[in-house]
């Protein structure tokens, strides 16, 4: 077996719940985002520590992702952040006790159609982020053509656009306009159960979105949305909750004037000692890492040299370093660290793309 893996901290992920619910009135619930394989952290295995540790609901962003919760024994409620197709909608129904996200009139239908009456669903209003959900001033109409076909409007939410990004004005223009809408919602007789606005961004800067529920994704696995909350994570206590590794697997000595890698992009510029560690894009480690990019053996940073292969990385090292020496990408090795928001800022890109991109092949330890 190759002997790279990814190490999942469930007592972290657990830690990091513990202190977002403590943020939270007892009136709002924390809804536990667990798409995309709960950020590649293992879906199944986070949402039984998320709700385990005071999360009451799951969040997912397709039908599929749903299933397998419902699959492994998973019961609690589960929201589904994007509108299904129509044709999804009965597998919606037989899952049981998930909520679909609705913001058209043929999602109204198809839902209706399938499901019991009085089967709740949560209406999605764009606010500006202008991806999916129906306008503001189409709402009320939505809203009562969801009481005409007899389903029952529990819920509805907005997503921000940059919350990560807190002093941007256009987060209090988002917060205003979903407060003008749940007033006109109120004025037409639609009062929802669950409203909820709040990402991890704003489940920490902005306490008036926290409503009735929080929809926190990266902040439960301890990586920050942006390096704006780098000192309110620190502050709080909350901690990343992978460590990515492997090992030395080959070491050679290049010559001065030497290239290493596809394309010779890098150089040896004197005598160097380099060594190979069995992972590379297809498991998810971007090929321009390399470009500024670092690991850990011994404790110590070490540049990665020449483009990251489809199944290995070259870093520079010196004699010091042996066959079978850890590695580590990601995550602590003695006093020294990697984190994902470090490896995001290399790579001119964000936390949730590294975390979501770790390939299926590396195996989860938990």
């Amino acid at each position: 077996m190759r002997p790279t893996w990814a190490e999942i901290n469930l007592e972290t992920i657990s830690k990091n719940t513990s202190i977002f619910c403590d943020l939270l009135d007892d009136s709002v619930a924390l809804c536990a985002v667990v798409k995309a394989d709960g950020y590649g952290h293992g879906a199944v295995e986070v949402a039984r520590e998320v709700l385990a540790s005071g999360a009451t609901w799951l969040a997912v962003a397709f039908v599929e992702e749903a299933a397998v919760l419902r699959r492994e024994g998973i019961e609690d409620p589960i929201l589904i952040l994007s509108e299904p197709r129509p044709n999804e909608m009965e597998e919606v129904v037989k899952l049981g006790g998930v909520r679909p996200a609705i913001y058209t009139r043929a999602g109204v239908e198809a839902f209706s159609s399938v499901a019991e009456e009085g089967a709740p669903v949560h209406l999605k209003v764009d606010t500006g982020m202008h991806r999916v959900g129906v306008r503001p001033n189409e709402i009320i109409d939505l809203a009562d053509y969801v009481v005409e076909l007899g389903i029952q409007l529990e819920g509805v939410f907005t997503h921000f656009a940059l919350a990560s990004t807190p002093k941007d004005p256009f987060n209090m223009s988002q917060i205003k306009l979903f407060d003008r809408v749940l007033e006109e919602l109120s004025e037409a007789g639609h009062t929802p159960e669950i409203v909820h606005q709040a990402n991890t961004a704003a489940t920490l800067e902005w306490p008036e979105t926290h409503h009735s529920m929080v929809r926190v994704g990266i902040g439960l696995y301890g990586t920050e949305p942006s390096k704006f909350f780098s000192e309110r994570f620190k502050e709080l206590g909350l901690k990343p909750a992978v460590w990515l590794r492997s090992e030395v697997s080959y070491l050679q000595t290049v010559e001065s004037g030497e290239g290493v890698g596809y394309g010779h992009r890098w150089r040896a510029n004197k005598n160097t000692r380099i060594a190979t560690i069995p992972i590379g894009y297809a498991d998810g480690i971007f090929r321009g890492w390399w470009d500024g990019g670092e690991v850990l053996i011994g404790g110590a940073h070490w540049p990665i040299r020449g483009v990251v292969t489809m199944d290995s990385l070259i870093a520079e090292v010196d004699d010091s370093i042996k066959v079978g020496d850890e590695v580590v990408l990601l995550g602590s090795q003695e006093d020294s660290f990697l984190a994902v928001s470090d490896v995001a800022e290399v790579l001119g890109t964000i936390g949730y793309e590294i975390l979501t991109s770790l390939g299926a092949r590396i195996p989860r330890r938990y």
